[in-house]
């Protein structure tokens, strides 16, 4: 719930200084991102810069480390990889597997 509850806190955040959030769907398979300059685990909401354009190099950005860069986030595309909904609805359908061989 805390990480639906980021998501959408970091959502509201950025519609409130005019930064657009482009979808792109995670691939199967496709690895965990981490941010280039802490090593945090990014997840769903990606801060991205390019390193060199002519090259299509891009590098990815926690939030903390993308606003530390530059505040505003000026060249800074930001990527959503899952939709709210989807999301909630995965969290609303999450059951807990039941304990097996459990001896007390």
């Amino acid at each position: 719930m805390t990480s639906l509850k980021q998501c959408q806190l970091l959502r509201d955040s950025l519609a409130h200084i005019g930064k657009k959030i482009i979808f792109q769907s995670r691939v199967k398979e496709e690895p965990a991102y981490y941010c280039n300059e802490c090593e945090l685990e990014v997840f769903n909401i990606l801060f991205v810069t390019s390193e060199n354009s002519s090259r299509k190099s891009y590098i990815v950005h926690c939030e903390d480390c993308a606003r530390q860069r530059s505040p505003s986030l000026p060249n800074v595309v930001i990527l959503e990889q899952y939709k709210m909904e989807d999301l909630m609805q995965v969290y609303d359908h999450l059951t807990l597997a039941p304990q097996s061989g459990s001896s007390r």
